[in-house]
């Protein structure tokens, strides 16, 4: 695939519709007049360069968190791994450390998802019924 060809505005419009996801402000921030961003904004997206440098990026911004999240989440590890070793007079050289390493790891890979609950409870008599009855005592 070739690279797209644009022009210094082309080019600006295409990093600001990528940080802010709205064409007529990506227009004006790429310095087209605000009274014809709506319309430039709009066409410039269905210029072929254009969406094709849009896409590029979008596919390098992605691989680039993906790197970024697996990173994290390796150092994630070493930090839980270097924390948790014991210390001969401290014990746990940081153990706030290893929790809070714990958590932030729970966290980017999914794991503090709420379970279902399959569990049911029989009740006798509600809580109303027991208040009123024991009322009439």
């Amino acid at each position: 695939m070739a690279k797209p060809c644009l022009t210094a505005k082309q080019d600006a419009f295409v990093k600001a519709y990528i940080l802010k996801r709205n064409a007529t402000e990506a227009a004006i921030e790429a310095g087209y007049s605000e009274k014809t961003a709506g319309h430039i904004g709009s066409e410039n997206l269905t210029k072929p360069d254009i969406a094709r440098a849009i896409e590029e990026h979008q596919i390098k911004t992605n691989s680039e968190f993906t790197y970024s999240k697996d990173k994290k989440l390796k150092i994630l590890e070493a930090v839980m791994n270097a924390c948790k070793e014991d210390d001969v007079e401290k014990g746990v050289i940081n153990a706030t450390a290893v929790i809070s390493a714990i958590k932030e790891h729970n966290l980017m890979m999914g794991h503090n998802a709420p379970t279902e609950s399959t569990s049911t409870i029989k009740v006798e008599k509600s809580l109303a019924e027991r208040l009123t009855n024991a009322s009439k005592r």
